[in-house]
């Protein structure tokens, strides 16, 4: 099974983390397949919708810095735009709803999918606004907050500007500031076009293919909503995370409050398959999980035995995780993480 998964797959790469803490790392396949580069633990991939995950973590970080409240409407905090309701008055959303995709937004069709490199600039404004093919629909609160679940990207770009503007720094800047440098971690960083020429100088960035094997255009589209989907990371950094956030679960984290991971774990009343960032998973587990045009990845993490799993791919295999064996593989090895510990 594991053999027959791997070939969907140019290249594979996953962690797993014992209850221990022990990590351990396996690849298998190429990065890129023209240059027939070998994937290895440093190897960097799309790490997708996961992205909202990490900056759920450096929303809740803001408020323990007392910079924010989440239970506060996010337009108490932005400056640049608001968030508004179909007849134009500031809507009440929260920056919990949005945390939580409960803050009525819905997006525009086929949005958040097919830039490329070379198309021209399209700024978080822009996407806020539908002003361009990228995102077809504004971001408004189309649906009284709290009463549907909507899953939404536009909903993370406006948590991206509130980030934004309170921290008054580009949105990969804060987060490097907020997690990865307090983590030490040197694979991970949000897709700006200077952190993309940057890693693509240094080879190693995962090359992307589509549902036919064929690189994209320019090896990696370009996506300017960094919060909701253009984080790149190891499955290893992305263990280093959950290991912090694990930690901060059971109260031994300098990085992150208990009451904090905590929030993000709960599950939302009305919505119990959702959390702040994450997606509870029966008692214990809680998944992030990421799929775009130029990968598939998924994280679980078992806040009881506090074993985890990333697995990380670089081709769109035109299927959701369950389908394309992503998550029956992070499944079975977090199962024998468990049982070896």
């Amino acid at each position: 099974m594991i053999e027959q998964i791997i070939a969907r797959f140019p290249g594979v790469s996953c962690a797993w983390m014992d209850a221990a803490g022990r990590v351990t790392t396996e690849c298998w396949g190429v990065a890129d397949k023209e240059c027939n580069l070998p994937v290895e633990k440093d190897t960097i991939f799309p790490a997708c919708s996961i992205s909202k995950f990490v900056t759920a973590i450096c929303v809740i970080k803001l408020q323990e810095q007392q910079s924010i409240d989440i239970d506060a409407p996010v337009n108490a905090y932005l400056r640049r735009w608001k968030l508004r309701t179909p007849d134009g008055s500031e809507s009440d959303a929260t920056i919990r709803a949005l945390m939580c995709h409960t803050a009525g937004i819905v997006d525009g069709e086929d949005a958040f999918y097919g830039l490329r490199r070379s198309d021209s600039e399209v700024t978080l404004l822009d996407i806020l606004e539908g002003r361009t093919s990228y995102n077809n629909r504004p971001a408004r609160a189309e649906k009284s907050p709290g009463t549907a679940f909507e899953y939404s990207d536009a909903g993370y770009c406006i948590l991206q500007l509130l980030a934004e503007e309170v921290t008054g720094k580009d949105f990969d800047a804060a987060a490097r500031k907020l997690i990865f440098d307090a983590l030490e971690l040197r694979n991970t960083f949000f897709a700006s076009r200077k952190n993309v020429e940057y890693h693509e100088a240094n080879a190693t960035m995962a090359t992307g293919y589509d549902g036919e094997g064929l690189s994209l255009p320019g090896k990696y589209p370009h996506q300017p909503d960094l919060a909701a989907s253009a984080l790149w990371s190891t499955p290893r950094d992305l263990l280093a995370i959950a290991k912090a956030f694990i930690e901060a679960y059971h109260g031994r984290s300098a990085f992150l409050q208990e009451a904090s991971a905590r929030e993000m774990a709960k599950r939302v009343e009305k919505f119990p398959w959702t959390g702040l960032g994450v997606f509870p998973q029966g008692e214990d587990i809680i998944m992030s999980q990421g799929w775009g045009e130029n990968g598939q990845c998924m994280l679980k993490m078992n806040l009881r035995t506090c074993a985890a799993c990333a697995v990380m791919t670089n081709r769109n295999p035109e299927t959701d995780q369950a389908e394309s064996g992503v998550e029956w593989l992070v499944d079975s090895i977090m199962g024998s993480a468990t049982q070896g510990s």
